[in-house]
């Protein structure tokens, strides 16, 4: 009886789904890629995944809290160029990069979280028009591509720590702890009390304008970590970098089970979304089939994902 009730409360579990499909494409993934559960294999897709990854999860705070982030991919090239135009061999010029580069993402989420919480702009709207800032900003400081980004930083990326430890693992790892480190917080349930119902989170005294704007600039921890991946790949700047970021992100945010109204869903699922799409890219480069597919399949895959998720609700409606 108690492995049935615990049978009965996994499939309830808004993770089921997304591990169900997760473990599928894992399946179909190691039967086409050769060597696929080798370390050497598990390093490289993990390196490819990561960007993703981590954009996600910024993506993922800010669809928690009832908004949508149309700049980030944008916020992201923002960052890679700021890095790509000040850094060369010297270390003080790298974290010179760096601290530019969070500068610039954290004013871009401030102004997001402004424009969506104060003055209560519609976030698919402003969050467009800040994408459109962030453009013409990476584009007045490269007009084309290029830069500079010294070797010791880009090639610690491919390295292992104690040679069993991939470097992109730490940095997931780290964007993880520090969600961990906000769960422990007031503004973790906050996030989700507005992103719940934001009339009610006013009426119990939240102050909904401020948790939309910490949710923007938490949201940008991430994305500075995103462009530092996407910098150490691929070892240049360039304007148009990462505009796929932003639609592949709220993808992998619906795949993994994270409501587009708010307050419901979990950061691992984001993280789970990610990867699925990066193995749906996998199995088509290793089906050999053409990437047009990937649209189609990664569209097939959402709309699979968000059935699977409304069944238990279907369920009930059908009890009552």
């Amino acid at each position: 009886m108690k492995g049935q009730n615990r049978l009965h409360k996994l499939q309830h579990h808004s993770l089921f789904p997304i591990v169900i499909i997760f473990l599928i494409v894992i399946a179909v993934n190691a039967y086409l890629q050769p060597g696929f559960f080798t370390f050497d294999v598990f390093q490289s897709n993990l390196a490819s995944f990561t960007p993703l990854v981590l954009a996600s999860m910024a993506q993922a705070v800010v669809i928690l809290v009832g908004g949508i982030d149309l700049s980030l991919g944008m916020a992201v090239t923002l960052s890679t160029v700021i890095m790509a135009a000040t850094m060369n061999d010297s270390p003080s010029s790298v974290f010179v990069g760096i601290g530019l580069s969070l500068v610039a993402t954290f004013a871009v989420g401030a102004l997001n979280g402004i424009t969506v919480g104060y003055l209560k702009l519609p976030a698919i709207i402003s969050t467009f028009a800040v994408s459109a800032i962030c453009y013409g900003a990476a584009l007045l400081i490269m007009p084309q591509p290029g830069g500079y980004i010294p070797s010791f930083f880009y090639e610690a990326y491919q390295t292992n720590i104690a040679s069993i430890l991939p470097v992109s693992l730490v940095i997931i790892i780290i964007g993880l702890v520090i969600w961990g480190f906000i769960q422990r917080r007031k503004i973790y349930r906050y996030i989700y009390a507005v992103g719940g119902s934001e009339q009610a989170a006013y009426a119990n005294g939240i102050n909904t304008k401020k948790v939309k704007l910490y949710a923007f600039l938490i949201s940008s921890i991430f994305i500075v970590l995103t462009a530092l991946v996407v910098v150490s790949q691929t070892a240049t700047g360039d304007a148009n970098m990462g505009r796929a970021y932003t639609l592949n992100s709220i993808a992998a945010v619906v795949i993994g089970g994270i409501s587009l109204q708010g307050g419901k869903g979990n950061l691992i699922g984001a993280v789970l979304g990610a990867l699925i799409l990066g193995f749906i890219s996998n199995i088509i480069f290793f089906a050999n089939l053409s990437s047009f597919y990937q649209d189609l399949i990664k569209g097939l895959i959402i709309i699979f994902a968000l059935t699977l998720s409304i069944l238990p609700t279907l369920r009930k409606k059908a009890l009552a």
